[in-house]
This record gives structure tokens, sequence and C-alpha cells, in this order.
């Protein structure tokens, strides 16, 4: 039997979409639904972290070196051979097996290629959906070949391929020339909805969800409630991806300060994940005791995932914050550059009961700390996509005799 290739050659958007992704333990198929699977890597029933990174080492493998499935086969193989059958029913036949391995490398392979498809075809006025698939064609997908719709057009949020279990369509950018030479003068009308096509599970748009704080929050929110064991391992690895999901907040930030130096502050409400909160912190807010010894009520967040918007940038940046020491503003400006780090290794973490927020701190030369406050559970309806999560609220500075006053729930204050 021919060897079963993504046909497209691996490209950046495409690997750091993938890249980007989570390890998420499971117990079933549809433990993540929907855009959770644009933040979340998973495979049905796999609980151990060591397997699941092995499994994820090896779709890594296959979309940067534009692998075929018979060397993924072989990769996956060997992951049997050292942990033994990873999930589902052990008494599976090898066909099933074989079905599963596929499923795996074609599923991973072409979300992930059309997700990072979606950074370059989002810039076109139009999209043409084209169908690709050979084997069991979908009579749907047939029929959707050559349609041309705005890139807007709702349809696309729950039709861009692929769009269901197996399907290899694509979809190709048309600009005004191309549309003439296409001999139409305005898109075509979206299709009425099928009844089942797309499946329920495939009706999403994974280059839209890879950008999508609402989508980032529900993956968010699906970690939060994993067993303990899962979600320190899920919590643990995210940390191992933070140069990878906050990659742009650099470039976020600069531009934030140059607006404000040029006197042109003009928050638009953009949002972007900043982290997730640490596990050992979601342990202590659960327990309602904290490490010095202050009691409060129990706390258990919603969702793991923290974020921020420009506005709470703009904030924290703002001229009427540096009146009187207006050098503090490099050092606010730093504080805020190196956020995604702090929500990982504050030096301590605090709760601040009375205003339902977290505190990471951080001491600095001066003995001063440099501090994070992040409301939990706040839904940021300023946000031009309102969810959700723990929100970055500002940046402040105190002194250890006053965060001592709150409930430490991580690290130690000098």
């Amino acid at each position: 039997m021919p060897d079963y290739r993504i046909a497209y050659r691996p490209f950046p958007q495409q690997q750091a979409y993938f890249r980007r992704k989570v390890n998420m333990p499971s117990a079933r198929w549809d433990d993540l639904m929907h855009g959770e699977h644009a933040h979340g890597f998973m495979a049905a029933g796999v609980a151990r972290a060591d397997v699941l990174d092995d499994l994820r080492r090896a779709v890594q493998a296959a979309i940067d070196d534009g692998e075929g499935f018979d060397a993924f086969r072989s990769r996956f193989d060997d992951i049997l051979r050292r942990h033994g059958w990873i999930g589902g029913a052990g008494d599976e036949s090898d066909a099933r097996r074989a079905w599963r391995m596929r499923t795996i490398y074609q599923t991973n392979l072409r979300t992930s290629y059309m997700a990072g498809r979606w950074e370059e075809l989002q810039k076109f006025p139009y999209l043409r959906y084209q169908h690709n698939t050979v084997t069991n064609p979908r009579e749907d997908h047939k029929q959707w070949n050559g349609l041309v719709l705005a890139t807007d057009d709702p349809w696309w949020n729950t039709h861009y391929p692929p769009n269901g279990w197996g399907c290899r369509c694509t979809v190709t950018g048309v600009g005004k020339g191309r549309m003439r030479a296409l001999g139409k003068d305005a898109p075509d009308q979206a299709p009425d909805p099928s009844d089942g096509d797309p499946p329920e599970e495939w009706a999403y748009h994974p280059g839209k969800a890879a950008r999508s704080l609402p989508a980032a929050a529900s993956f968010g929110e699906k970690v939060a409630q994993l067993p303990p064991p899962w979600r320190a391992a899920a919590l643990d690895d995210a940390q191992r991806r933070r140069a990878d999901w906050f990659a742009d907040w650099p470039g976020f930030i600069g531009t934030v300060r140059g607006e404000i130096a040029a006197g042109a502050a003009r928050p638009q409400g953009a949002a972007t994940p900043l982290g997730f909160i640490p596990e050992q912190v979601l342990g202590v807010l659960a327990s309602g005791r904290a490490l010095n010894g202050r009691a409060f009520a129990p706390v258990t967040p919603r969702t793991a995932l923290m974020a921020t918007t420009d506005r709470a940038v703009y904030h924290s940046l703002r001229d009427a914050k540096f009146t009187d020491r207006p050098e503090l503003r490099d050092v606010f400006t730093a504080a805020l550059e190196n956020a995604p780090a702090w929500v990982a290794s504050a030096d301590a973490v605090l709760w601040n009961a009375a205003d339902g927020v977290l505190m990471f701190a951080r001491r600095g030369d001066d003995g001063h700390y440099m501090t994070l406050v992040a409301r939990v559970d706040l839904r940021e309806r300023r946000a031009r996509e309102p969810a959700m999560a723990t929100w970055l609220r500002t940046v402040e500075m105190y002194t250890g005799a006053a965060l001592r006053q709150h409930a430490l729930v991580a690290g130690r204050i000098e």
C-alpha cells in the first residue's frame, strides 16, 4: 500500500500552531471540543504525561519534517513497544489500532496545515472551497467545490476545512482579479445547512480558534476541571509552551508604549493570553489555608487561563502614574514585558480575598515588589471577544510589609 502523505511542505505558521498546543490528559475522545483543540493536544484515552509527550513528538516530527504516514507509524509502533497500549480498549484489533494511528496523523497534520494557512488566507477578500478527498468523498463536499464566499462569511466558521474525519478539502484565497477570471461579479450564496455535515465535533474554524480568547478560556476551563494529577501535568506542560504561546507579547507592549509616547493611545480591546495559573496556586486556593497561616474562603477558579487587554497595559503605563517619578516607567514597562515569565515564576503569589485578585510579585533591587494584579473569574467585556479568565488589570509597586497583609499562596516574601 502506498505511503499516505499530507501533500504540502511544512511552513512556520503550521509548525507554530502545533507547538503552542498544551498537552492535556484525557479519558474520552470528546474531552476537548471545537476551538479547544486549537489550544490543547490530546489523544483519546491517553492520560500518562510521558506517553502523551511521546505522541506529541511523533506528530511534531511529521509536521516539521513532512514525514509520511509510514514514518509516523514506525514512531507510533515504537511508542507502543515502550509503553504498551496507549489508551482505549486493550484488546483492540490491529485494524482498529491502524485506524487510530492514521486518524491521529491525518487530524493533526490537516488541522495544523489549515490553521497555518489561515494566517495568510484571512488577508484575501474571498475564499474558494476546493474538494480534494478521493477515497469515500462526501457528496456535500463535492457540491461545495468551487464555492466562493467572502472571507468573513459566517459559513466558514463551521465549514472551513478540514470539516470532517479524513477530510482533505482546502481553500484558496481569491482577490478581485481572480474573481473576474472566474467569471463572477459577486461571491456565491452560502449553502443551506446540511444535516450532519459537518459533524458536530468538526463544526469550527481551526484558524480563527487559534487566535480566539473565548476558545483559549474554554480550554482553560477544561484544564481547571481535570483531576489534580492530570491538571498538574497539563499546567506543567503549559510552562514549556510559554515561548511559543506568547511570542507576540513584547511587540504588544512596545506598540502600546509607542502610542502613549506619541500621544495617540487608542485602546481597541485587543486581548492576548498571558499564561496559566500555576498548579500550586490552584491547590492552595482550593484549600483555603495560606502558606503564611492566613485562612480564607476556598476559591476554585473556573478557568486556568490568564489574559490581558491593551486597555490594561495602557492603564499600567499611563502618563499620570509617573508624574512624580518618570524613571519608573521603564521599570513598569520591563515588568509587563516579562509578565508571562512572572506568572510562572514569581517570587511570591498572594491572594487578596477582599478584591478577588491574585498578585504575582517579584522583588526589585531596592526591596520593593513589582506586582502583577489579576482579577480572578472576570468576564472582561471590554475585550473584542468577551471571555471568562483571570485578567491582568494593572501593575503596581508594593513593600513587603503591604504584601504580607494578604494570603501567601506560593513562594515567599523576604
